[in-house]
């Protein structure tokens, strides 16, 4: 079994705050994998540990079977040209165009000429559904349309692997829908690797190839969505089913 990423008893402190306490995770190649869990639980400190913007207080991170740990200058730029971000809030730039936000990568990191870079930013909105919308400004986006934008850069490389922070945050049931099907169009479409912080229950279950669950520093069940519809986990069940009873501390 080939992983994409992974996560060998990693820990992760702030100070004498411990928010990771030894995570096992391995992230299958070409597979959509959903982190879940309740807030405060570490579930973005961990999306930056895997792509090299953020270092492990202890532990190893594997990328394509390689430590990314301590990676510096153009070996950790190489390494985050394999990832493709798309984070909670989109992150456009508010005074460029949509096309200037999705082109912004390719002038960055290639010495392709403006036909070229044209193109692959039209086909990069063909490919999240948009079209005849790069004149406009973030701010003459709906919500959704913004969430489209971000991941037509996120994938203007051709990276290996997506990770998505919290995509459907915000959003209504219908967008949401939206973007669950975005993400796993986008997955088979391109074949590629897709990890999704989330705390979205419905879209997990409903998307996912694999999932893991964190509570208190620790992963408590990974598994298929199947594995997680029928276990018996206490900590997992009382997530799943919303409850306030339960092992999971309600503050």
């Amino acid at each position: 079994m080939e992983f994409a990423i992974e996560l060998k008893d990693v820990h992760k402190s702030f100070g004498e705050y411990k928010i990771h306490k030894g995570i096992d995770i391995q992230v299958h190649k070409n597979a959509i994998t959903y982190i879940i869990g309740p807030s405060g639980t570490g579930k973005s400190v961990l999306l930056k540990q895997m792509c090299g913007l953020m270092p492990p207080t202890k532990g190893d991170v594997l990328v394509d079977g390689k430590s990314i740990v301590g990676l510096k200058g153009k070996d950790l730029l190489e390494l985050r040209k394999k990832f493709g971000i798309l984070f909670q809030n989109a992150a456009l730039f508010d005074s460029m165009t949509v096309f200037e936000n999705v082109a912004f990568p390719l002038l960055e990191h290639t010495k392709l000429n403006k036909k070229q870079i044209h193109d692959i930013v039209i086909e990069k909105l063909r490919l999240v559904g948009l079209r005849d919308i790069e004149k406009k400004l973030p701010s003459e986006l709906s919500g959704g349309m913004r969430k489209r934008v971000g991941l037509a850069r996120a994938i203007a490389l051709e990276p290996q692997i997506i990770l998505y922070d919290e995509p459907t945050t915000g959003l209504d049931p219908i967008m949401c829908d939206v973007v669950d099907n975005l993400i796993n169009d986008t997955q088979k479409e391109l074949n590629i690797t897709s990890v999704v912080i989330s705390h979205d229950i419905d879209s997990a279950l409903k998307i996912a190839d694999y999932m893991a669950m964190l509570y208190d520093g620790r992963v408590v069940l990974f598994g298929t969505p199947d594995e997680f519809k029928s276990t018996d986990n206490p900590y997992v069940r009382q997530f799943l089913s919303a409850s306030m009873e339960g092992p999971i501390k309600v503050i």
